[in-house]
């Protein structure tokens, strides 16, 4: 039987994807009790980023949420080869960590590109790309909710890591408070 070309985007794109999102652990470089892969990590952001999104808008402030779900989604695939390169070593040394930082993104958009290349399909690609760009331009609101519920699920696992006795997780979730108030100040201001 002759491959179709949803065949092809199941092989090139969708196996590759999936599998390789379910196999990266987060939190690498720490001892930690229950492992988080990046798939739940993006399934929780996105779930997350839906009641964030729904309850601005009650609260007037306007978002397009189908945005803010596709931006959550994929808000980490650059990670496919990148794998999860922890907090301290992007924001924690000064200058090398700003080298890393601008380094992770040449890599995130070349991954993304050849990763969304896979669908051949030109239209689909730049659409996704575009989602990808915006998120870490973190500029529009849609993106600060995603990064908001990131922090969130960041807060939630460091939480739990520390139900089960893992102390070091507490600097952790200081950290994703910190980061959730400054984006959640800067959304209130509008």
């Amino acid at each position: 039987m002759a491959k179709t070309s949803f065949d092809s985007i199941i092989d090139n794109f969708l196996e590759h994807t999936i599998q390789r999102t379910n196999s990266i652990q987060r939190y690498n470089t720490k001892q930690i009790i229950r492992p988080q892969n990046v798939m739940e990590h993006e399934g929780a952001v996105t779930f997350i980023a839906m009641v964030l999104s729904d309850h601005l808008n009650s609260v007037g402030v306007r978002n397009d949420t189908e945005k803010v779900l596709r931006i959550a989604i994929t808000h980490d695939k650059d990670e496919v080869v990148s794998g999860d390169v922890n907090y301290d070593a992007k924001y924690s040394h000064g200058k090398i960590s700003k080298d890393l930082r601008r380094s992770l993104d040449r890599l995130g958009d070349h991954v993304i590109q050849d990763l969304y290349g896979r669908l051949n399909n030109k239209k689909l690609a730049k659409r996704y790309y575009d989602l990808y760009r915006e998120e870490k331009g973190k500029k529009s609101v849609e993106a600060k909710i995603v990064k908001m519920a990131d922090y969130i699920d960041v807060i939630l696992y460091a939480r739990n890591e520390q139900s089960l006795g893992n102390r070091e997780m507490a600097i952790v979730e200081k950290g994703a408070h910190e980061g959730f108030s400054k984006i959640f100040n800067e959304l209130a201001g509008k």
